[in-house]
């Protein structure tokens, strides 16, 4: 898994080389039919996931509402979790399907999920050609052989994601970190291309879902304008619009143009951030998003990078600036970019967390995702040196058949396979139990006569995780459903006592919350997993 320092032609055109022809460019680059029928194969997949059980989970339901409101052209943000443009660019028109809106999200957000796992396995294998394991000469079953190791390298970065950490469950719940980590890969591959202005304009949306990707993008955009003058006008623009989208709505739906902000401050308590050392609780969490042989080879590959990157420094007297230009046509090159800024993510995300924001698991699927395509080249490249050594004692065929057998039998045997982070009994009954939520909730709204009889009744309280769920049913804003307050947080003089309780667990083990109060005379009404209490008087 050592990295070759021969220099190999780069399949990257004019503008990151500097010098090959634009048909040769043209003819590496990929077809935009390629893309598009990745996005609707994806989203086709992302639909069809609807047959399992489904249900979004608390910031989504947020999201829904959010795009209802704007389509009446009433936003209220107060109340809810901190405003995030990129899925209510789709959950507003989706607001428009009525009933439909959730689980229009839901194939959206699944389908990202799809297409960020069809983008790694292009990159991990596109680079892995690179590295020079191509049927070059080679036709009919030799020449598909030979594109084995890429096919390996690529299974290898989509299977660590799959099973990195809360990948699938984040996905199935409908949040958006997913489809953000997919717009990232193709704004990569399309830079690979060539296609910097491409590479701008994709990184406009994951910058509408994760801040912690301006910093990333707004240098790649001072690349861009150093590059290609002419693009200013465009740069310009795209930095006015992010922050008028994240911050304009919550002006709007708030009077206040940081509300955003002061939420994501105020985490709940299972927070990261709540933990002794935040930043190394975080920094942990990073760790584990990758398999033991994964990490290893990510750790390979980087190094066997970063020593080409100082050799080639070493050679050029005309110092960093050559050296880097140098490397950006190699496929070691992107390999050290990839990891560096994978770190640099993991960093960036456990200073914030170390400063009071959230830290959830999700945020770090951007990083993750940069650090699988290396593990996944690493062992697409063992597969292949291995083979060009047996190819001397046999066949080149069969060497390179051999070859790869040995190292995928080698990838699963490893011991430490998936171990506590992925076990999917347990997940499906997770989900299984927040879909039960979700067909309970609509059943006991209807078991009482409706959301406008239930919205009479007058002050209603939830459970604080269902808060968005029971709002979005009920046809009301966020701020007009409560979580359970403790009552040391009440103001002198405020009523303890709402007319209106849905009773729930927020898991199978949690216990039932808003508690009732025993001296109210509510009538109850029961659907498994939720309980009404009414008291309308």
């Amino acid at each position: 898994m050592s990295v070759s320092t021969v220099q190999r032609v780069a399949p990257v055109p004019a503008e990151i080389e500097g010098a090959p022809s634009e048909a040769r460019g043209r003819a590496r680059s990929t077809s935009g039919w390629v893309y598009a029928a990745l996005a609707v194969g994806s989203l086709a997949l992302g639909a069809l996931s609807l047959l399992y059980p489904s249900t979004p989970s608390y910031d989504p339901w947020g999201w829904l509402l959010w795009g209802r409101e704007i389509i009446h052209l009433d936003l209220n943000t107060v109340g809810a979790n901190t405003f995030k443009p990129l899925p209510v660019l789709f959950t507003a028109p989706f607001a428009l399907f009525g009933k439909a809106q959730p689980d229009l999200w839901l194939a959206v957000a699944r389908g990202g999920a799809v297409f960020a796992l069809a983008m790694i396995f292009k990159l991990a294998a596109r680079l892995t050609v690179w590295f020079g394991a191509s049927p070059t000469g080679r036709r009919g079953a030799s020449g598909l052989i030979a594109y084995g190791p890429a096919v390996l390298a690529g299974a290898v970065a989509a299977l660590s994601m799959v099973i990195s950490p809360e990948f699938i469950r984040d996905a199935a719940l409908g949040y958006s970190e997913c489809l953000g980590a997919g717009l990232v890969l193709l704004a990569i591959d399309r830079h690979l291309d060539g296609k910097s202005r491409q590479t701008f304009v994709i990184g406009l949306f994951p910058a509408l879902d994760r801040p912690e990707i301006w910093a990333f993008w707004g240098l790649y955009g001072l690349y861009l304008g150093r590059r290609d003058p002419r693009a200013w006008k465009l740069i310009l623009a795209l930095f006015a619009i992010v922050p008028a989208l994240w911050f304009l709505p919550e002006l709007w739906g708030s009077g206040h143009l940081f509300r955003g902000v002061t939420r994501a401050l105020h985490p709940r308590g299972n927070a990261a951030t709540f933990t002794k050392c935040p930043f190394c609780t975080e920094m942990q969490g990073a760790s584990q998003l990758l398999l033991s042989r994964v990490k290893l080879s990510s750790g390979l590959m980087a190094l066997g990078a970063a020593i080409t990157f100082w050799r080639v420094l070493r050679r050029h007297r005309s110092g960093l600036g050559a050296a880097v230009r140098e490397e950006a046509r190699r496929p070691e090159g992107i390999v050290l970019v990839l990891t560096v800024a994978a770190v640099l993510w993991f960093v960036e995300v456990s200073a914030m967390t170390q400063a009071g924001f959230s830290g959830n698991q999700r945020y770090l699927i951007i990083g993750g995702a940069l650090l699988f395509i290396p593990g996944g080249i690493g062992w697409g490249l063992a597969a292949w040196k291995l083979g060009v050594v047996l190819g001397r004692s046999i066949r080149p065929a069969s060497g390179a058949a051999l070859a790869l057998a040995a190292v995928t039998a080698g990838f699963l045997l490893l011991p430490g396979w998936v171990g506590q982070h992925f076990k999917l009994h347990a997940l499906d009954d997770a989900l299984r139990y927040q879909v039960e939520l979700r067909q309970d909730l609509s059943t006991i709204v209807d078991r009482a006569g409706g959301a406008n009889k239930i919205r009479a009744c007058g002050r209603i309280e939830t459970e604080n995780y269902q808060v968005p769920m029971v709002a979005w049913y009920l046809g009301i804003d966020s701020v007009d459903v409560s979580g359970e307050i403790p009552p040391a947080t009440l103001a002198q003089g405020d009523s303890q006592d709402p007319n209106v309780i849905l009773q729930t667990r927020d898991t199978v083990t949690a216990p039932l919350r808003p508690l009732i109060p025993k001296e109210v005379p509510f009538t109850e009404t029961t659907q498994r997993t939720f309980r009404l209490y009414e008291h309308c008087g």
